[in-house]
């Protein structure tokens, strides 16, 4: 029983120890964490108030944009295909991809020796119609002078069988020798009939060979042509940008042989929101870009697509560019922005000054929250801001004249907050020009 009282009062002493230790740590903990907390902010109290720069909104006429992509190409680009089927027989040594060629510039040339020969066989064909026809000419001119003759002797047998038959009136000739004159009379209307029927048909003859001699000449021109098209020529100046044959290769109708582009007058078909239907019209201003640290480009659109993407949501415009300065060329992928005609008054606010589609305003150096609805963006300088800035929003509302709003809305300021504002572009008490 001794024994036991002293450890009992060991294991109370211990315990109190134990408990004492860790109520202090929690204690010190406790100090710790309220000494390095945050400080709330204080809403009243000019002494403390935050001091921003805000930015007096600019109202300024802009014009509604819509930006999109595309690819340009050239208003002057053709294949050159062979129009004949044959082998390419030689290509010039200066002819490759990259070189300037004019108008009439030799290509490639194609074997012509099928076209040739049928040009002969044509020609041979058409020497025996020519023969024919003038055999024709020949005959009619003889049937004329025959059925001359036979007119006379059918004259001269009248008058004898009239002579006849008047003797035989008066018993001076028998009846036999009048059935002769009529005989010989008859044969002599047989063989006018017989010369009218050649006559006739000489017509027809004619006609004939007339027309198997049109029929010669039209194969001719044919052949002619084509073996004109073996020799494959540039159809206008322009950049030769691809050559698909090559020596000995057979080549049908319709195998592509050459590619030319033109690179002066381009083409860009630019994709943009369909919501600028009935709104953008040719004319329309369109900045072009080929990258975003390119220099842009000025055009105007040139016609507009009647039709829209259903599956993107986008109508196509066209816009015309000159390409003699070589800044932009053809098969480039580019952006462009179309800037509308109509230019009204609407006020404009950075882009990183909209947080949840808000702005802070500032009324009586106090924040207050305000929904917005941006209406488009662009990417430019606004002279009237005095803010270096190149993103800019465009409201679909505008804020109060001479409205002051927090130019960086990346701060957390609570509704209500006092503040100790600068505005950017104007001279502050000290002088100086807040930018």
């Amino acid at each position: 029983m001794t024994k036991s009282r002293p450890n009992l009062l060991v294991s109370i002493v211990t315990r109190v120890v134990v408990c004492g230790v860790v109520l202090g740590v929690g204690i010190l903990v406790s100090i710790v964490l309220t000494a390095t907390g945050p400080t709330a902010a204080r809403v009243e109290g000019g002494a403390s108030a935050a001091k921003i720069r805000v930015l007096r909104v600019p109202s300024i006429p802009v014009a509604r944009r819509w930006t999109g992509y595309g690819t340009i190409r050239s208003l002057d680009a053709a294949t050159i295909p062979s129009e004949v089927v044959s082998t390419v027989e030689s290509i010039p040594g200066d002819i490759e991809a990259g070189v300037e060629v004019e108008a009439g510039r030799l290509i490639a040339r194609l074997r012509p020796f099928d076209f040739l020969e049928r040009l002969s066989v044509i020609d041979e064909q058409l020497s025996e119609v020519d023969a024919e026809i003038d055999r024709l000419d020949a005959e009619s001119e003889i049937l004329v002078r025959r059925r001359e003759i036979v007119e006379r002797e059918l004259e001269i047998i009248s008058e004898d069988l009239d002579r006849v038959r008047s003797a035989a009136d008066r018993g001076a000739a028998v009846e036999r020798e009048v059935d002769t004159a009529e005989q010989r009379l008859l044969v002599a209307r047989r063989a006018v009939v017989g010369l009218d029927e050649l006559a006739s048909l000489l017509p027809v003859r004619r006609a004939a060979a007339d027309a198997r001699r049109d029929g010669l000449l039209a194969s001719r021109r044919l052949a002619e042509e084509q073996v004109e098209r073996c020799t494959v020529v540039a159809p206008f100046d322009g950049v030769l940008s691809d050559l698909m044959v090559g020596v000995g290769e057979q080549v049908a109708v319709g195998s592509p042989i050459a590619r030319i582009i033109g690179p002066d007058r381009l083409e860009l078909a630019l994709r943009i929101p369909a919501s600028g239907r009935g709104r953008v019209v040719p004319g329309d201003r369109v900045v072009v870009r080929r990258t975003i640290t390119a220099d842009p480009i000025d055009a105007v659109i040139a016609r507009v697509s009647p039709i829209d993407d259903a599956a993107t949501r986008t109508m196509t415009v066209y816009v015309e560019i000159d390409g003699r300065d070589g800044r932009i060329v053809p098969g480039l992928f580019v952006s462009g922005t179309v800037h509308e005609a109509d230019r009204p008054v609407r006020s404009v606010v950075p882009r990183r000054s909209i947080r949840h589609q808000r702005v802070q305003l500032v009324e009586d150096e106090r924040i207050r929250s305000v929904l917005v609805e941006p209406l488009f963006g662009f990417d430019d300088t606004v002279e009237e801001s005095g803010l270096d800035d190149r993103q800019w929003m465009v409201l679909a509302e505008p804020l109060p004249e001479g409205a002051r709003i927090v130019i960086d809305a990346s701060r957390s300021l609570p509704e209500g907050i006092l503040v100790d504002s600068r505005v950017v572009g104007e001279t502050s008490d000290a002088g100086e020009t807040e930018r």
